[in-house]
């Protein structure tokens, strides 16, 4: 098992103008959190820890409604605008010279997807159909042999589930590469690709993802470095605010693998994806059995059918 990381992380670094869009991103976001976090406190402050408890369990459920529109507004095209790249990348060895990357990459997105929502629609598809499979038809135990874990087959499975944002990336890759305009038609045949080589795929996202885990225990340790020394300099009855500290050091934490970590994760499993891509033709044998197990599959076939009767067979590079 090859993660390639050194690889990936040189391509990552050759879209600089899309990493720093994405730091800008998040980092509203992450603005966003620390001033309603010192919001919490200073209402924990007067009203007690209580009232801010409330407010903040109150908060996660709008923000869970929030941050779902904000990705599919805006993440969506971020991160498949980042995937345009890193694709132009791997399969022509540099991005169009003069080019301004965050122009030429929401053009290519929308030139293959026209609106947001289609991609949302495609990325949500590939997602259930993903989940479906290893779920279903494929053995994910025998796949991702985890030591002293056989017991433990619900948490691999979670892990597993949570890898698969790392292989659905690669499909959308594949999309790109593909340079079919039907891009339903494109999704489903690097669904197939997957299916015929499904366990090193597995393997190497599984391997990024428990990497990811180590890599925000890691820098959430070192955000809370200094809040933690500010927090005891706190008194006793700020207990609220010690907790907005800790809630912002770990927040700082995921922030910083979703900017840092996941464009290399993703770059890492997309090589992986398209290098199996090139010695592997789509095998319609395997429709059936996955039209067996998955609703999203067929979905997606019959949004395929549906644009392949209105639109060309190929986007002009």
């Amino acid at each position: 098992m090859a993660l390639q990381l050194g690889e990936a992380m040189g391509i990552v670094m050759r879209t600089n103008a899309y990493l720093f869009y994405r730091a800008m991103v998040y980092g509203v976001l992450v603005v966003g959190v620390a001033v309603f976090l010192g919001f919490l406190a200073m209402i924990g402050s007067v009203f007690g820890g209580g009232a801010a408890a409330v407010l903040f369990f109150l908060a996660l459920l709008a923000g869970g409604f929030g941050f779902k529109l904000l990705r599919e507004y805006v993440l969506y095209l971020l991160q498949a605008g980042h995937i345009a790249l890193i694709t132009e990348i791997v399969e022509n060895g540099s991005l169009p010279a003069g080019i301004s990357q965050t122009s030429w990459a929401k053009e290519r997105v929308m030139s293959y997807f026209r609106e947001v929502s289609v991609l949302a629609l495609v990325d949500q598809l590939i997602k259930g159909v993903l989940t479906s499979l290893n779920r279903t038809l494929f053995n994910v135990m025998q796949a991702v042999p985890i030591p002293a874990l056989e017991g433990l087959a619900s948490i691999v499975q979670r892990i597993v589930t949570f890898s698969l944002t790392y292989i659905d990336e690669s499909v959308i890759a594949y999309t790109f590469r593909t340079k079919n305009a039907n891009v339903f038609d494109a999704a489903k045949s690097g669904i197939l690709i997957y299916c015929q080589s499904w366990k090193p795929l597995l393997k190497n996202a599984v391997a990024l993802t428990l990497l990811s885990y180590v890599f925000v225990v890691v820098t959430t340790i070192v955000f809370m470095i200094p809040f933690g020394a500010v927090a005891l300099f706190l008194p006793p009855s700020w207990a609220f605010a010690k907790f907005a500290l800790f809630a912002l050091a770990l927040f700082l934490g995921i922030s910083a693998k979703w900017i840092l970590f996941d464009p290399v994760a993703c770059t890492s499993t997309l090589l992986t994806f398209l290098k199996e891509a090139e010695s592997t033709t789509p095998d319609p044998a395997w429709e059936s059995r996955i039209e067996a197990v998955s609703d999203q599959f067929r979905t997606l076939k019959a949004k395929a059918s549906e644009m392949g009767q209105g639109r060309v067979n190929a986007v002009q590079p």
